[in-house]
């Protein structure tokens, strides 16, 4: 799986996971397949109605074609209300981003939208697939024109079997000072720099490494991410024969 790394502002860097071809031709599936079956729903729930009695073939296909603009406007709308998603990007667990990690603008999304006429259907996908495949972010041509990518949003290993795996091997504390740490302050440091890394906000782990900077009275040499981590680590290796 290729990675997409940014280097923040704040200089904390985020690795992503770009999503596999896969899981957004199975996301793609999905979702036409919900915009199939609401235009059978459509179709039969009017007729049902009996709103097709009677009526000539232009004035049914208009009021046809109305019900079924949700449908046609379906990606735009959900992308835009649900950070980058739809149902079949959520199922999944892949989203739109900008190509710098940070959420897509709705113009964004408009141009992804606009150009799967190019690169879907013009082409049965053909198109699509050969630029995911080829570029370096693995970007169709409506990710190119809008700079965005599709990022996985799963989380390959906990936090805790990294830790563990790793501080098996043979280890020396950097920052002793962790002793001044209780299980819950480890807890509650391992939830908020999970958490900021899921939500791929570097604000959370900015703030997270200014306290710890302060609750140990250390001046750490090093990138914020790296000296949270580096804290964990340390905490894990000092009290490794206690439960968390």
């Amino acid at each position: 799986m290729h990675t997409l790394f940014i280097n923040t502002p704040q200089n904390v860097r985020f690795e992503y996971n770009l999503a596999s071809l896969g899981s957004r031709i199975i996301a793609f599936g999905i979702d036409y397949f919900l915009i199939i079956c609401y235009a059978f729903f459509t179709y039969f729930t009017l007729s049902y109605l009996g709103l097709f009695r009677n009526a000539d073939n232009w004035l049914i296909a208009g009021i046809y074609m109305l019900f079924l603009l949700p449908a046609f406007f379906y990606t735009l709308w959900m992308e835009t209300f649900f950070h980058g998603q739809t149902v079949g990007k959520m199922i999944m667990k892949i989203k739109v981003v900008k190509i710098d990690g940070t959420r897509a603008s709705v113009y964004q999304y408009f141009i992804r939208w606009v150009c799967t006429i190019i690169d879907i259907f013009l082409c049965a996908g053909a198109l699509g697939i050969c630029s995911i495949v080829a570029t370096e972010k693995a970007q169709r041509i409506g990710d190119i024109a809008a700079d965005t990518a599709v990022i996985s949003t799963k989380q390959n290993t906990a936090i805790q079997q990294t830790l563990l795996a790793e501080i098996t091997q043979e280890y020396h504390v950097t920052f002793p000072e962790v002793m001044r740490l209780s299980d819950k302050d480890a807890n509650t440091i391992k939830e908020v720099y999970k958490k900021g890394y899921e939500r791929k906000d570097y604000n959370i782990i900015l703030a997270l490494s200014n306290k710890l900077v302060e609750i140990l009275d250390v001046k750490p040499q090093m990138r914020p991410e790296e000296f949270i981590d580096i804290v964990i680590k340390d905490y894990y290796y000092t009290y490794r024969d206690k439960t968390f």
